[in-house]
């Protein structure tokens, strides 16, 4: 038997740190593309909201993977999320955000 270099130790080391954040992520990307058809994203399902659509259904997939497509570019861009953040303040009754009036969907806990 051969012992493992110190090298080869530290490429199984770094290897093992990007398996473990590469499942996290895909873990999480699973869970996205679960919850999405239920109107959700983790963190609504975490803390019981959805979105529901203007006549008041549970959002599909479709429309909620809309959504969060146009929240994604939004808030690449920093001004895109202080545009965001600005609509959710001004508007009084729904506080929808910009991807929300795109996908028109609002935002209810249930």
């Amino acid at each position: 038997m051969e012992t493992a270099s110190p090298i080869l130790r530290l490429f199984a080391t770094i290897l093992d740190v990007i398996l473990f954040f590469l499942t996290l992520v895909i873990g999480y990307i699973i869970w996205w593309l679960i919850v999405l058809a239920r109107g959700q994203t983790p963190g609504k399902q975490l803390l019981g909201l959805y979105a529901i659509t203007q006549n008041g259904e549970r959002a599909g997939w479709g429309t909620m993977f809309v959504r969060q497509v146009v929240k994604a570019i939004a808030h690449s861009f920093v001004i895109g999320f202080f545009a965001d953040a600005i609509l959710l303040l001004l508007d009084d009754q729904d506080h929808r955000s910009l991807s929300d009036r795109v996908a028109g969907t609002i935002i209810v806990r249930g």
